[in-house]
């Protein structure tokens, strides 16, 4: 890596060129790939002599490289990670960045006749202005411009047809050479023998035929290939295939809709406009054909990636959720967990499933086909749960649970919706899902359709049917809703069959609200379910599925017109790679936790020392109450039916309840009566509001910027001359209740020039807080 310091940003690698005394007198290039190292390179230029072999790039450059002695290292850097310090007489310190620049005597050592250039040594003071201008090569484009027409006549060239001087077959000579083959590289002309002969083993390069005057494309079954599907060369088959696509082709498209979310549609007709782009000649609709294939190429992957090939059960013995990735971060019994951690009670909080629950309704489908047209092909191995147990849990259950219930937080769209008729020609209004609260992984067993809103029989199944496979004994679950749906959860838990009822007891469960969503609730409900408020739940902030949804949204115009069964094939072909992308990120950042983990050491170190200092600054006047306040936090921890000890216990004034109140003095006579249409609290609300006022004026000014436009300017001047005339109104008011603020704006009027208007946001309004 080298560092310019006259250019900000990536410093890319680059290459040195080494100007060294071989025999040969020639130059090499060595590209850097090692380890970066703490050195410094010493470059000499110097113009070139007649006989150098530098010539492209006018001089010659001698590169040496010496590295710093012990003790002038910049960047300290261990893999070991930093161990939990005592707090006993713990001082937090901070250590400052090393700069990149460095002094003339600590630079000594390299060269005694070295100076730093003037344009080197002003860098770091230097203005933007004054900086050298970019060397050419940072324009491609432009250098490209200049030789557009070289580029063009080579295109050109390589569409022409050499006949005049090679007439005959490039290969064997004998007959002449009016074919040639754009997708090989040598772009010979052969004969039509010759051609057939090289391309037995790759019928699907794309041939053309000279006609004397331009190359018309042709196809090897023109000339004369035949191909024999599952057979080697020269063997026939009594029984050929009709329709068929290569595994490149099918694997092309999988790995493009993972990307692009393109459609097979799309795809499929992409390949059409490849094959005939001018619509003259179009190859035959295979197009349904191909929607079949890609599906069972996509079952018969999964399959294969999961082992199913091997198992003495095969496909059938295929066990629900098991061609789902699981998530390797999350604890898994049996798998990830150290022997002993469900006796180490101490730790156990360590093992906890964290799991986020939310409903997406852009994913809806509509009323188009059904199971037996359309079938899934999956049937509950992966994400989604398998459809015939759903709908007849549905069936069942849909009499037996409520549907509504009268909320005791504010009107959440979840609840609210979740009776409302499901959307006009809709057999699906979106998807549940239950994922990895801290990793956002999709978990098995977790999707399925719903019909209106977010039920909560829906969403019980998907929780449910998802937590059946193994689990910790501790959960954290965070639902937007969990507020209103945790009161009655166990409650309908014990209406459903076995299979769907969960091993943990209700105490171990800890519902939360995500931190996003937490706002729009009640007071009582943010004190509750509040991630900040609960201990040993990290930074999580339980937001996951938000997240989630931004890979899969692009999904939504083709999920709409698709059926059933390959939806949901779809889907969890998307949530499949959508986790094998996550597992990748885990795998790829572990060096990035391993800094994160160091600096969460020397926060946490440096919190905890805070807190204690600020407890024992409390201990000096309210011993008692820090006891009390620790006794009542310890307690509601571990039991969520204490009382809250964050929940406030003053009610907040706010600025309607001291109009209120001075309201209800008025009518009591508890004031100085002064006959005026404005009462004295609605005097002093009014110039509140007035002030408010001249703060959002001066933002949008700050906002107009330095190109605004007439209109922008006429609104900024309509809100100033409403401003300034509501002021002069309040300003008559204010000389009836506070008569000696005149002399203050008499004062005022003397200060400005005659004939210069105050702008509305400097008229000092003279409050009670402001004019004693």
């Amino acid at each position: 890596m080298t560092y310019n310091p006259q250019k900000k940003g990536r410093h890319i690698q680059a290459m040195d060129i080494l100007d060294v005394a071989d025999d040969d007198n020639t130059a090499q290039i060595n590209i850097d790939t090692t380890p970066t190292q703490e050195f410094h390179w010493h470059t000499d230029y110097s113009q070139p002599s007649a006989s150098s072999s530098m010539r492209r790039t006018g001089k010659s450059v001698r590169t040496t490289m010496t590295h710093l002695p012990p003790g002038l290292s910049s960047n300290t850097d261990s893999s070991s990670l930093p161990a939990m310090i005592s707090f006993q007489g713990y001082m937090a310190s901070s250590t400052q960045d090393t700069s990149l620049t460095t002094s003339m005597s600590t630079m000594s050592f390299l060269d005694p006749d070295y100076e730093v250039p003037a344009e080197f040594a002003s860098a770091s003071n230097e203005d933007e202005g004054t900086r050298l201008p970019r060397p050419l090569g940072d324009h491609p484009l432009m250098v490209w411009k200049s030789q557009r027409e070289e580029f063009l006549e080579e295109i050109l060239r390589s569409e022409s047809s050499e006949q005049t001087t090679h007439s005959d077959c490039d290969k064997c000579g004998l007959e002449q050479g009016q074919h040639r083959c754009l997708s090989c590289f040598d772009g010979r002309m052969l004969c039509c023998t010759c051609i057939v002969e090289l391309h037995q083993a790759m019928p699907f390069h794309r041939v053309e035929g000279w006609t004397g005057t331009f190359f018309k494309k042709i196809s090897l079954g023109d000339l004369g290939l035949v191909i024999q599907l599952g057979h080697k060369l020269g063997q026939t088959c009594q029984i050929p295939a009709v329709t068929a696509a290569t595994f490149h082709v099918l694997n092309l498209f999988q790995i493009l809709s993972f990307m692009s979310k393109a459609s097979a549609y799309e795809f499929y007709h992409t390949l059409a406009h490849l094959s005939d782009n001018s619509g003259l000649h179009p190859p035959p609709d295979h197009y349904d054909a191909f929607l079949r294939i890609m599906r069972e190429w996509h079952h018969l992957r999964a399959l294969k990636r999961f082992g199913r090939g091997h198992e003495p059960g095969h496909i059938e013995g295929t066990r629900p959720g098991e061609l789902a990735l699981r998530c390797p971060a999350c604890p898994l019994p049996n798998v990830n967990l150290p022997d002993g951690w469900l006796q180490n009670l101490e730790k156990r909080w360590l093992y906890r499933l964290f799991i986020a629950v939310d409903a997406n309704f852009r994913l809806r489908r509509l009323n188009v086909s059904d199971e037996l047209n359309d079938p899934s092909l999956n049937q509950g191995y992966a994400y989604f749960v398998e459809e015939e147990a759903f709908k007849a849990h549905l069936k069942k259950y849909s009499d037996i649970i409520p549907e509504e219930e009268k909320s005791t937080c504010n009107n959440h769209d979840a609840v609210k919706l979740a009776n409302s008729q499901g959307g006009k020609g809709a057999a699906a209004t979106g998807v549940g899902v239950v994922v990895c609260g801290r990793h956002d992984m999709k978990r098995p067993l977790s999707i399925g359709d719903l019909q209106k809103g977010e039920r909560y029989l829906n969403m019980d199944y998907f929780i449910l049917s998802t937590l059946s496979c193994d689990t910790s004994p501790d959960l954290v679950i965070s639902y937007d809703i969990a507020c209103q749906w945790h009161k009655n959860f166990f409650v309908c838990m014990d209406k459903y069959p076995a299979q769907l009822r969960l091993h943990q007891i209700e105490r171990n469960i800890l519902y939360l609200v995500p931190k996003f969503h937490l706002p729009a609730h009640v007071l009582k409900c943010r004190n509750n379910f509040s991630f900040n408020f609960s201990a040993k739940v990290g930074r999580t902030d339980g937001e996951a599925p938000e997240r989630g949804w931004a890979a899969t949204n692009a999904l939504a115009n083709s999920m709409k017109e698709m059926g059933p069964g390959s939806r949901r094939d779809t889907l969890d072909d998307h949530f499949g790679d959508y986790n094998w992308c996550k597992i990748i990120i885990i795998g790829d950042i572990a060096s990035i936790i391993c800094e994160k983990y160091k600096d969460a050491v020397a926060a946490r170190a440096q919190h905890v020392t805070e807190f204690i200092s600020y407890e024992d600054a409390l201990r000096v006047e309210h011993s008692n109450a820090v006891d009390q306040w620790r006794v009542m936090v310890l307690a509601w921890e571990s039991d969520r039916t204490k009382p809250n000890p964050f929940s406030p216990t003053l009610r907040p004034v706010t600025e309607n309840a001291v109009r209120l109140e001075l309201a209800r003095e008025e009518k009591t006579k508890n004031v100085i009566e002064i006959r005026h249409d404005v009462s004295p609290s609605e005097f002093i609300a009014q110039g509140l509001q007035l002030e408010e006022a001249q703060v959002r004026l001066i933002d949008d000014m700050k906002e107009l910027g330095a190109h605004f436009t007439d209109l922008q300017r006429t609104r900024i001047q309509q809100q100033a001359n409403c401003i300034s005339r509501k002021i002069d109104a309040w300003i008559e008011i204010q000389k009836v209740y506070m008569p000696k603020t005149s002399l203050l704006c008499a004062r005022d009027d003397d200060r400005h020039a005659p004939g210069v208007e105050t702008h509305p946001t400097k008229i000092p309004l003279y409050l009670p807080s402001t004019a004693l």
